[in-house]
């Protein structure tokens, strides 16, 4: 199983994302969270790197994987 998850959250008022204990924040949406996220979790080069969305305690999303789109690719 892969280590490289990208958790993208919105804690304090500011959307943020967080892999292996390493947080980056603040970001100004959701959209440039992930967007974020998407470009460091690329740059692992893990071909099961995941970036996964949590909206709140409960409920994740997994929003990008390798060989996927990003948000502004179509």
């Amino acid at each position: 199983m892969s280590e490289s998850h990208f958790i993208v959250c919105l804690r304090d008022g500011a959307w943020q994302h967080t892999n292996r204990g390493t947080t980056s924040a603040p970001f100004t949406s959701r959209d440039a969270a992930i967007r974020a996220a998407i470009e460091e979790a690329r740059g692992t080069g893990d071909p099961s790197a995941e970036v996964i969305v949590q909206d709140n305690e409960t409920s994740a999303e997994t929003v990008w994987r390798p060989g996927q789109d990003g948000p502004d690719q179509q």
